[in-house]
């Protein structure tokens, strides 16, 4: 079989983040409709309805690869050159709390990279969007990088884990504060490291994310002209990731990857 073209692979990723993003967009009014709450995580029901949506989408089309979602993770998925990664919902606890500040995002991986990623944020109408052979693009509008090299002159966007309130947690917040002119949280990863693809931040880094919060966002950043780096693997898809401009890049690593061998 051969394996469709990272272009053809994009327009499917975009169609199954739109259609995703769409299903949640119609239930805005089931915000509050949780499956589970707790002061750390919302597990809503629309999470598992936009991972459906997007799923049907991508099998219309494209029915020969597996699907690592964010909802069924815990699934063994058959050998394969090829994956899907779904994140139904990236920014869940924003969307419980009526933020905008929430995504859909879809990736093709190729032999574990991925080749086509679209990053949809319905409430704002952005498509983001790349290919391994093409630009990054939001709306069709070609990105690029900002081109900032002073990480004292960046903004760097990160996020602060709530499963562990101690030192821990705090501890990079801190390293990313006296990097940047601005450190940010807010909330969602994809959405952050787009802006970064955007040229409207310099850096993201987080220190437990997972493959399906990054796997089209990193791609798009790399397509924008920038980096994106895992720093560090954990069980469970769960990894410690570096996205950039590639300008502040080094330095930055330099000062957060020893954080993380300790």
């Amino acid at each position: 079989m051969k394996t469709p073209s990272p272009a053809a692979l994009l327009a499917i990723a975009s169609r199954a983040a739109r259609a995703a993003g769409a299903h949640v967009l119609a239930n805005l009014h089931r915000r509050m409709e949780t499956d589970s709450l707790t002061r750390n995580d919302v597990k809503h029901r629309l999470d598992v309805e936009a991972q459906e949506a997007a799923t049907a989408a991508i099998l219309a089309e494209c029915p020969d690869y597996p699907i690592l979602g964010e909802e069924t993770c815990g699934a063994a998925l058959p050998e394969s050159s090829v994956r899907w990664v779904i994140d139904p919902i990236d920014g869940t606890v924003n969307f419980f709390h009526g933020s905008p500040w929430w995504c859909c995002s879809v990736a093709a991986q190729a032999d574990g990279r991925s080749v086509a990623g679209a990053v949809f944020a319905p409430e704002f109408g952005w498509l983001f969007e790349a290919a391994a052979d093409g630009p990054a693009r939001c709306n069709d509008r070609i990105l690029r990088v900002s081109e900032i090299a002073d990480p004292s002159l960046s903004l760097i966007h990160t996020g602060a884990d709530k499963s562990d309130l101690g030192e821990h947690s705090f501890r990079f917040m801190r390293a990313v504060a006296a990097l940047a002119q601005r450190a940010r949280i807010t909330g969602a990863a994809a959405l952050d490291m787009c802006l970064v693809a955007s040229g409207k931040a310099e850096a993201y880094f987080e220190s437990g994310v997972f493959v399906w919060d990054i796997a089209a966002a990193g791609l798009i950043v790399e397509r924008a002209g920038g980096a994106c780096e895992i720093l560090r693997r954990f069980e469970g898809h769960r990894m410690a990731v570096l996205a950039s401009n590639g300008r502040v890049h080094a330095p930055v690593r330099e000062k957060l990857l020893p954080m993380l061998q300790t």
